[in-house]
This record gives C-alpha cells, structure tokens and sequence, in this order.
C-alpha cells in the first residue's frame, strides 16, 4: 500500500510510528500486529489503537491481517549504520504520491502543508503532516535538514564579529580562560543537541527565514527524542 488521495492518508504521531519500528528491531513484535498487540507493548494508549494500525497498513508496514510485511522486515533486518537509508527508501516509495509535489530536505511547512490539502479525512491533514515530517527527521531528513538520509545536518560555523581596536595589554598578563558554558547539554539526545548546536552564537542575528525553520523543526525533533507518555495519577488523587 502507499499513501495516495483515493484512500484515508495516515495520521499517528510519528513518534507512535518509529518506536514500534525500533521495538520491532530489538525485541521483535508479536504477530498478528493488532490492537492487542500494540496496546500490550505499553507504547500505543487506547486512544491512538485505531489510527496507529491504519497507519502501519498505508504506510505498508503491516498486512490488513496484522502481518508484518516485507518492507517491515526489511526494516528490522537492517544494520545499524544503514538504518536511516533504509527508512528514507521505505518513506520515499510510502509517500511517492506526495514527493511528487515536494522535497522533504528542502521543502518549509507551507509547502508541505499543501501537498497534504487533497488528502482525506480533511480534519486530519494537520496531524498527516506532523507524521511525515516526523518520519522523515526520523531517517535524517525534514524541514530545514538537508543531505542525504544518513547525513546528520551540521551546524553552519558563526560569523566572528568585527572587532574595533583591542585595549592594550600588558605582556606579562596571561590570557584569561573563557567563561564556562552557562548549562552543560551532557545527557540530552543527539538530535536536540545538534538542533541547540545550529543556534547562532556570539551575539549573531539570523534571518527570519532561518528563525521560523527553527522553531518549526524544534517540536517535531522534541516529540521524536522525547515521546509523550500518559500522566500518571499520583496517590493523593487516588485518594
């Protein structure tokens, strides 16, 4: 199946998608994919059961029987370091239809907003979008990313700003170290800090272009490293 007009279009969260793909990879799925099964995996609320697997079947993941297909296995199969190649090959023949009319490595929200517009439910276009940015930053490409899908987007070096003429200094002075760094980004996942990386520095300004392209990006790379999760009820409100 691929994602076409005349059909439904999917819309799970992305960050729903890739990791029932991951856990599939590590630990393996039970067949047949189904309701049950997803909502066992403790990855899928009851909320989201009915299009999660219409989107594993459009986005030809899994069978109108609940059976893991060839491009899923293929998936699985794949080496670590040809992942995300193997996630762009199976995006770019998953939504043909649209690819169409954009470029996912190039292409800002507006456009890919419009590629969406024939797409039934109507209701659902803003969550269809969502997901195909999602799975795309997922295998290195997406808004404001460019390169090839293994090709981890590099953050463009700052601008020096120009100097007037230093204040004189005495040669027996050492040079003072610079000032730490105000908060330290050990810990968090490498794809936030790549985005935080590519923030200019040194009191350099961006064009409004770039400013948008951040902000826009910024939620989807949030959800995607950080999946939201159901709230757990604390003692005093079981009381």
């Amino acid at each position: 199946m691929a994602v076409t007009t005349e059909k439904p279009g999917p819309y799970a969260p992305g960050s729903v998608i890739l990791s029932l793909l991951e856990r599939h990879r590590s630990r393996g799925l039970p067949s047949p994919i189904n309701a049950e099964t997803l909502q066992r995996t403790g990855l899928v609320s009851d909320s989201l059961l009915p299009r999660t697997l219409q989107s594993l079947q459009t986005l030809d993941l899994i069978t109108e029987a609940g059976e893991p297909t060839d491009t899923m296995e293929r998936l699985r199969r794949s080496p670590e370091g040809e992942y995300k190649q193997r996630l762009a090959e199976w995006l770019n023949a998953a939504y043909a239809d649209v690819l169409q009319f954009i470029d996912p490595a190039t292409a800002d929200e507006t456009a890919i907003r419009d590629a969406f517009r024939l797409y039934n439910p109507v209701g659902q276009q803003a969550r269809m979008v969502t997901l195909f940015v999602t799975l795309y930053a997922g295998a290195g490409l997406g808004i404001g990313v460019k390169g090839d899908a293994t090709t981890a987007p590099r953050p463009r070096a700052p601008t020096p700003p120009r100097r007037t003429a230093p204040a004189p200094r005495s040669s027996s002075a050492s040079k003072t170290p610079p000032p730490p760094p105000a908060a330290s980004l050990t810990g968090l996942p490498p794809a936030l800090m790549g985005l935080i990386a590519s923030l200019p520095t040194g009191g350099n300004g961006w064009t409004q272009e770039m400013r948008d392209k951040f902000l826009t990006t910024f939620p989807v790379v949030l959800d995607y490293c950080i999946p939201i999760v159901e709230a757990q009820a604390t003692p005093a409100e079981d009381e």
